[in-house]
Parts: C-alpha cells; sequence; structure tokens
C-alpha cells in the first residue's frame, strides 16, 4: 500500500495491499438493506449520513450494501468467484484479500430505495438516481472510484455503487475527473 500524508488518500488496489498496521477507525452501523449493522470508517460514515440526508431532500433513498471487510471475508468472496466462474474471471471482478478497498472501511457499496425495493450493484445501472448521486457526492468527500472509461488505470469495470471517502480531496478529483491513481500521480507524484 502507499502512505501518504493523509489517511484518505490511502491507494489500494491490484497493485497495491493494504498493510498490516493500517489504522483503523471503524465504527457499527445499521444498515436498512442488509437489517444488520456493519464496520465502515466513521469520518466516512459522518459525512456518508450528510450525503444521505442531503439525498433524501432530493427524494432520493441510499443505504449501505457493504463497506468494511475482514480480510478473511474477502477471500472467501474471491474464493467463491474463483469456484463459480475462474481465476481469470475472479481476478478481472473482485479484489484478492489485502488488496480490497472494502479492507480499509473507506469504500461504501451503495443501494438505492426506490419503489419499496432497494436496487444493488448492477440493478443501479439504468436509475436516474444514480446520475444524481454522482454529482453531489463529492461534496462530502466521496468519488465514484470505479469510472468510465477509466478501466485501463483502475483495472476495474465501471461500478457505480462503489464509492469511496477520500474527504477534502473529493472535489479536486470529482471537477478533473480524475480517479485516485491519477490525482496521487499528478499532484503528488507518487
Amino acid at each position: 500500500m502507499k502512505r501518504y500524508y493523509d489517511k484518505y488518500l490511502t491507494l489500494v488496489n491490484k497493485e497495491n495491499k493494504i498493510d498490516d498496521d493500517f489504522e483503523y477507525n471503524l465504527i457499527n452501523v445499521y444498515s436498512e438493506y442488509k437489517k444488520s449493522y456493519i464496520l465502515v470508517d466513521k469520518e466516512a460514515y459522518i459525512n456518508y449520513i450528510l450525503l444521505k440526508n442531503k439525498l433524501k431532500k432530493m427524494n432520493i433513498i441510499i443505504d449501505i450494501e457493504s463497506a468494511y471487510r475482514t480480510h478473511e471475508y474477502q477471500k472467501k468472496l474471491y474464493d467463491r468467484l474463483v469456484k463459480e466462474k475462474s481465476v481469470e474471471y475472479a481476478n478481472k471482478y473482485i479484489a484478492k484479500p489485502y488488496y480490497s478497498e472494502h479492507e480499509t472501511g473507506l469504500a461504501i457499496d451503495i443501494s438505492i430505495l426506490k419503489n419499496n425495493k432497494y436496487y444493488i450493484e448492477h440493478e443501479l445501472l439504468n436509475l436516474d438516481e444514480l446520475k444524481i448521486i454522482h454529482k453531489v457526492m463529492y461534496k462530502y468527500g466521496f468519488i465514484l472510484r470505479y469510472p468510465k472509461n477509466k478501466e485501463h488505470i483502475t483495472k476495474y469495470n465501471y461500478e457505480p455503487w462503489h464509492i469511496r471517502y477520500v474527504g477534502k480531496f473529493a472535489k479536486n478529483m470529482y471537477e478533473r475527473n480524475l480517479t485516485l491513481e491519477e490525482f496521487l500521480y499528478l499532484y503528488l507524484k507518487k
């Protein structure tokens, strides 16, 4: 994992694993979608709630579908996909353990409640609400981590449900249409 002066710029991707001494600040929060408690980074969650409240005023209801994952849970997800599909398929669509942003607590997969049904992952692709969410979330410190037409940089397909907390850096990334990798390279020369 590459470290920078701000924890919220931590780069975890297919080439950069999370360090064993990563400083977690996880809190237990309730997910209405899951009907259970999940862990998420405290600052990310505080800002997620601000985003959620703003969207609610716009008649858009979001919830957390997934957030923090242990290394063991990430391994189970990866191994299951290898078994169901193939190693090649799994490597394309899911991070190996220690290489997932979810293991930082800074990544949130959102769901959208519409017509009394929660939409998740690929079900979100055609919802107009998603475009609105993507246009306002930077104001609360979130970026779309795996945007369209940036797969060659992120090494992941477009995932409109996967948002990442980067704090005060989100506005700069949003306005310049930069991925986390691009931002770090251009602005921090790393």
